[in-house]
């Protein structure tokens, strides 16, 4: 009788704890929720940033603006829209933080699980087979995806220490490069004498093109540079169209 009543009071104790186990864990994962957001709870999984470069002369080592901005992206196979996003150019990182009550908190999204991510109407997609060793953690702005070439942008900044009597301030200033795919493979390409070593087929087309729009490499290189690539990609009625 002793033994009975002795192994009812443990299962008693055992399914009390279990109980209480199990609403604790409710408990967590509402609160969570109710903090973040159901909808967006997977998003916000990463490790927190903090800012050390925050004593400027005015620039600033993310990509177009300073703030967060709503965009997409596409984490661990998870499609999420209208989230507050900002990439980081100087250590190539995505960052994100929720709108609610975890806002003070910068969240530095894990590369492996970013597919591709849209910011300020621009896209950018994580490469990771282009065996170029590139550092960085992959992230390009598509500008072309042809029939036979592609091209893309990878925006980087450097950053430059200024000492003053108040302490160090700090400069940022744009680095960007472009990666070409032709046949199958990635090549890094800084300006249109690189595209003719990589494009020597088409040498001459790149010359011409180069002599009539100099004025817009020299203004806005990116663009110069999507738009000679759909030129060499695209069909001869449509390259008097660029």
């Amino acid at each position: 009788m002793k033994i009975s009543f002795a192994f009812f009071t443990l299962l008693f104790f055992l399914t009390f704890c279990l109980h209480a186990q199990n609403q604790l864990d409710d408990r967590v994962y509402k609160t969570y929720d109710a903090l973040v957001g159901q909808d967006n709870t997977g998003l916000y999984n990463g490790t927190e940033f903090t800012d050390l470069f925050l004593n400027t002369d005015g620039s600033y080592r993310y990509f177009n603006a300073f703030d967060y901005t709503k965009g997409s992206v596409t984490y661990k196979g998870q499609y999420y829209v209208n989230v507050l996003l900002k990439y980081d150019l100087l250590e190539d990182n995505l960052l994100t933080r929720s709108e609610d009550n975890l806002s003070i908190f910068n969240v530095k999204l894990i590369p492996q699980f970013v597919n591709s991510f849209s910011i300020y109407n621009r896209h950018f997609v994580r490469l990771t087979d282009t065996n170029l060793n590139l550092s960085g953690n992959g992230y390009f702005e598509v500008a072309v995806l042809g029939n036979d070439l592609e091209l893309y942008i990878k925006h980087t900044k450097k950053k430059k220490d200024k000492a003053l009597k108040s302490g160090i301030q700090y400069r940022f200033s744009e680095a960007d490069f472009y990666i070409l795919k032709s046949d199958g493979k990635y090549n890094i390409v800084s300006s249109p004498r690189d595209m003719r070593k990589i494009l020597p087929q088409k040498e001459e087309e790149i010359k011409s093109y180069y002599k009539t729009y100099k004025k817009r490499y020299k203004s806005n290189p990116n663009v110069f540079m999507a738009n000679l690539v759909k030129y060499l990609d695209g069909p001869k009625m449509e390259k008097n169209q660029l």
